[in-house]
């Protein structure tokens, strides 16, 4: 066979390997910019609690602070999850807020509650938040976390608690992963969460303690 067969042949090869991985990249581009950056969100209203979704960072804290005045709720939910939790110690002064928040419960018009998740994940904010609502008969709880994240957060908390559940949701100066990342990151916990159906599931190698 000529040389300028094969090498034809070999440079046709990666076209046809090439063109679905592109068109694969693109609808998934377009399905995340639909999906994480302009996700449902809801209006905020009086409800029984404000969950906020950790990381509990200064904006998102601020941001909790802002809805609490506004009078959305009369319980303030933190899930504050422990240093270890966070791989590094930066999390005593980037969290200092949350913990400020949480040592000063009963000098604010609101009810304090601030809980570990277990495990430190989305889902052990939601199993958390079914045990609370069911000890306290929250009926309507809103909950607040960042726009990527309100997809998958409505899924995971929807399976846990059967009210109704409020997403609300704030922006970052920048994007914390950067949005591609991003995208990646919660397209990744959403295979995790279709992966494993129900509020406790959990992945095989993964105990719901942290400990």
């Amino acid at each position: 066979m000529p040389r300028s067969a094969r090498t034809t042949r070999r440079s046709a090869w990666p076209a046809w390997v090439l063109v679905p991985v592109l068109a694969l990249g693109l609808v998934w581009l377009i399905a995340g910019w639909a999906v994480f950056q302009h996700p449902r969100t809801d209006v905020p209203a009086r409800s029984d609690a404000l969950l906020v979704l950790g990381p509990p960072d200064r904006t998102r804290m601020a941001e909790a602070q802002r809805l609490m005045d506004a009078g959305v709720a009369p319980v303030l939910v933190v899930a504050n999850p422990g240093t270890r939790d966070l791989g590094d110690a930066s999390g005593e002064v980037y969290y200092a807020r949350a913990a400020q928040t949480c040592a000063e419960d009963g000098e604010q018009d609101y009810e304090v509650i601030c809980f570990r998740p277990d495990p430190s994940t989305t889902q052990g904010e939601a199993m958390e938040l079914r045990a609370l609502s069911e000890q306290r008969g929250w009926e309507h709880v809103s909950v607040l976390t960042y726009r990527q994240h309100v997809a998958r957060a409505r899924l995971l908390l929807g399976r846990c608690y059967a009210g109704e559940l409020d997403v609300l949701s704030f922006d970052y100066p920048d994007v914390p992963r950067g949005h591609l990342r991003e995208f990646a990151y919660q397209s990744g916990g959403f295979v995790k969460a279709w992966l494993t159906p129900g509020c406790e599931q959990q992945l095989p190698g993964q105990p719901k303690s942290v400990d």
